[in-house]
């Protein structure tokens, strides 16, 4: 996870090199211009992708998606928060809304057990990608035998 963090803060720099000597990104020629157009494509991707990663578990979850393809639908989504669960109340059930104003330009809309369904695939999925991690520091590690020489901790002065 961090790899990617890095890569990502690597190709917002890069890409902020490219843009800087090009003269400015869209016509502002100012630096600060720059890193503001930059960090607007950044903070929209991250919405893209939080979008992709609820679809998949609202689909699989009992949600019904509806497309925003009217301007009376796009009136009513203006008034939910997006890629947030909106409670809405209806003939005396409660209603779960998901507006993704960005992926798919939808609103997924579900009953409380379609919720549970998701809560439930979130955790699921949230423990395997902490099973994944474990291996993968599992794989990683450094196992040395204790009379070797290499001593990493000692060589910088640690106890």
């Amino acid at each position: 996870m961090k790899l990617r963090r890095l890569v990502s803060t690597i190709a917002i720099a890069a890409g902020l090199v490219v843009v800087c000597s090009a003269g400015g990104y869209g016509g502002d020629d100012s630096i600060g211009g720059a890193i503001n157009g930059i960090v607007q494509d950044n903070q929209h991707n991250l919405e893209i992708r939080k979008a992709q990663k609820t679809e998949a578990l609202l689909n699989t979850s009992g949600f019904k998606a509806m497309p925003i393809d009217t301007p009376k639908k796009q009136k009513v989504i203006q008034g939910l928060t997006p890629l947030t669960f909106n409670q809405l109340a209806h003939h005396g059930k409660i209603r779960y809304w998901f507006a993704d104003p960005y992926n798919c330009k939808c609103v997924y809309e579900g009953d409380e057990l379609a919720y549970l369904r998701y809560k439930q695939a979130k955790k699921e999925r949230k423990k395997d990608k902490q099973e994944e991690a474990y291996l993968i520091d599992q794989e990683n590690q450094v196992d040395l035998p204790m009379d070797s020489e290499w001593d990493p901790v000692g060589a910088f002065g640690l106890p």
